[in-house]
């Protein structure tokens, strides 16, 4: 298994170059969610060039993939993502990688790749399966793909994420409800006969007050935040139309839907109050992470094998230029058992087969995530040597995964005991398509 696995790390480095100039074409492209054609398709491309059967357009998702490379044997997939975000360019109006994901896809491609090819040539049975997941920002792409079953039948999974440290991560995070609320009211001229009229932001804002009193009776590690996409036109016509936009955040499944219930009824008192009509979207819906500790420490194993990269003068002295006293990260650390307040549709995945998830360093500690300062750290060499470590150390676990029967029955054995009695509901419904009322 060790020269297995090194003839995959040694593939990585002679592609350095190769991978580098790819994750800033993405970078370069800066797609936002649901967008991402030609970043998908160049890895797509990449995959198809190196053995890979490829599925495009998976789904209600085209610029969705499932790339598969091998026969036989276990099942192992990698999950990657390419889509920037708004305002996160060197502008307020430009777009960027402002969470590193020209990074993510590129390393989660070379990962599978060379995984394929050392076991390939070891003359091995094993599947490897790069799926190519859209919308990550939105949390709409993983979640669409497991309600159409793209997950199904995998024997564990490899996620990553670049971030300031490196260790492997075996806590959870946060689940969540995206949600729309549409309120329908009646237009009037605002000065000459506003009792003709029923405002939908009137019905919003109400809705919005009953939420925020709302925030004293919830526990501390809720979250909900909103933003109102439609608000009216011109202050002297009374709005006919309004949608606001929630998140609704909490430790697991069950708290969120209770809270989401809750925000559900003040939007029906909005209505009320306000004589108007409401209609609510549920545009997505995401699973806390499961964990799975065996896993998370073959992960940690790996990272700590191939060992952390190091920056030079020149880029160390980059991140205390641009505010950050903090060094960059050049060590592996213990594996993190934390539970993290974001929240991720890897979450979705994890309930539906093993996770495994991996952070390398890639931008400074202090950076405000999905910013202009982490985008730049992302298109230069601070975030690809991240890139690099976070390719070899998913390339390494993918192997050892597939090739330890061992290994693969304790990690199936810790997610049968935890998914006991569990049935995967997606939530959303069958016929639904991503970005249903264009809320963006």
């Amino acid at each position: 298994m060790e020269v297995i696995k090194q003839n995959a790390l040694n593939y990585i480095e002679a592609q350095r170059g190769e991978a580098r100039e790819i994750a800033r074409e993405i970078w370069n492209f800066a797609e936002v969610a649901l967008e991402e054609f030609k970043s998908a398709k160049l890895l797509e491309d990449l995959l198809e060039q190196n053995g890979f059967d490829v599925q495009r357009g998976v789904g209600d998702l085209p610029t969705a993939f499932i790339a598969r490379g091998g026969e036989g044997g276990p099942t192992v997939g990698i999950l990657g993502e390419y889509d920037a975000l708004p305002h996160c360019g060197p502008s307020h109006s430009d777009q960027g990688h402002g969470c590193g994901h020209n990074l993510f896809g590129t390393a989660c491609t070379y990962a599978g790749i060379a995984a394929h090819r050392a076991l390939r040539e070891s003359g091995l049975p094993g599947q490897v399966v790069v799926f190519g997941c859209p919308a990550e920002e939105t949390l709409e792409g993983k979640v669409y793909m497991a309600r159409d079953g793209a997950f199904d039948g995998l024997d564990a999974v490899i996620s990553w994420h670049p971030h300031w440290g490196n260790y492997a991560r075996g806590g959870s995070t946060n689940a969540m409800d995206s949600m729309a609320f549409e309120f329908f009211g009646e237009s009037a001229h605002s000065a000459r006969d506003p009792w003709n009229g029923r405002s939908a932001l009137d019905g919003i804002e109400i809705m919005n007050y009953g939420v925020n009193m709302m925030r004293e009776h919830i526990i501390e590690a809720a979250r909900i935040h909103y933003v109102i996409k439609d608000g009216g036109v011109a202050p002297n016509v009374v709005p006919s139309y309004g949608r606001v936009w929630y998140y609704v955040r909490g430790p697991n499944r069950a708290i969120v839907t209770e809270l989401s219930e809750r925000v559900r009824n003040c939007a029906q008192a909005g209505a009320l109050a306000s004589g108007t009509k409401m209609k609510e979207t549920l545009l997505t819906a995401v699973y806390e992470t499961l964990p799975n500790l065996v896993l998370s420490n073959c992960v940690q194993r790996n990272l700590e094998s191939v060992g952390a990269h190091t920056y030079t003068d020149r880029e160390r002295a980059f991140a205390k230029k641009v505010g950050f006293d903090k060094p960059l990260c050049e060590e592996i650390l213990p594996l993190s058992l934390e539970h993290a307040r974001p929240s991720n549709e890897r979450g979705n995945v994890s309930w539906i087969s093993p996770l495994g998830s991996l952070y390398t360093a890639c931008h400074a500690p202090g950076t405000p995530g999905h910013s202009w300062l982490a985008t730049q750290q992302y298109g230069m060499e601070i975030g690809e040597k991240g890139m690099v470590t976070a390719a070899k150390t998913m390339a390494a676990s993918v192997i050892e995964l597939i090739t330890d029967k061992v290994l693969l029955r304790k990690v199936r054995a810790e997610f049968e005991e935890k998914t006991r009695e569990f049935k995967y509901n997606p939530l959303i419904p069958k016929d639904q398509k991503p970005n249903p009322l264009g809320v963006r």
